[in-house]
């Protein structure tokens, strides 16, 4: 199936013209539903452009929280809670009124987290996975833009292997985290992203992961986005 896909793309987009050189750098971003390896998949990707590309593609994800945390000068644990649509606490509400000079709002983290993002999109050959990434860089030229998503009872399965969980707690796990994460991208673009969001959606249980980078490497250089050695 993956080896149809690809011949598709090469057939689909032979004719397609490449992003003109005008300093445009690409990049990719992989949003997922919990429960599919978007991490493997973006490691393997990243070995793929890494081979034949005269760039150094790099991955980043988490990193991003660090970074905008670092540059807030706040508790890396305050701003995950932004992104994990905690509540803030009764002490950070105390802590607000005594001290508000000092107290960062989640408009303010939100507007730092969106800078360093498209800061590091448009530095470009970066995979960049989760964290808002599709809404905060969808209107920026040189990107690729991927979906990942699979039935619930397979994501179930695969998350409750991946970390040791029964299948009713790994079920909770996903419908919280899913919850979340569609509440990020809504906070982060003002509305609810659909598949005109993305260039690509990938079933990954139709589909190993090591099929869906080859197929994301072979969009990448039909489109024009990969400078080949």
């Amino acid at each position: 199936m993956a080896n149809n896909l690809i011949h598709y793309f090469e057939q689909r987009f032979s004719g397609a013209v490449p992003i003109p050189n005008t300093g445009v750098k690409p990049f990719v971003t992989i949003s997922r539903e919990t429960g599919c390896n978007s991490i493997s998949i973006a490691e393997k990707l990243i070995r793929r452009l890494n081979a034949v590309s005269n760039q150094h593609w790099k991955l980043v994800s988490k990193e991003i929280l660090g970074m905008a945390a670092d540059k807030l000068h706040l508790d890396h644990h305050r701003l995950e809670s932004v992104f994990n649509a905690v509540t803030p606490s009764q002490m950070d509400e105390i802590l607000k009124a005594f001290s508000e000079k000092y107290y960062k709002s989640d408009k303010a983290i939100r507007k730092s987290v969106r800078e360093i993002i498209r800061d590091i999109a448009h530095d470009g050959y970066v995979v960049i996975v989760g964290r808002a990434g599709v809404a905060i860089t969808n209107d920026m030229t040189g990107g690729l833009h991927c979906r990942l998503h699979a039935p619930l009872d397979w994501r179930v399965k695969n998350i409750a292997s991946l970390r040791d969980l029964d299948e009713q707690s790994a079920k909770e796990y996903i419908i919280d985290s899913d919850a979340k994460r569609e509440k990020l991208l809504m906070d982060f673009s003002g509305k609810t992203l659909c598949d005109m969001h993305f260039d690509v959606g990938l079933n990954n249980q139709r589909l190993n992961d090591d099929q869906i980078a080859d197929l994301l490497f072979e969009l990448m250089k039909v489109r024009g986005l990969i400078a080949v050695k």
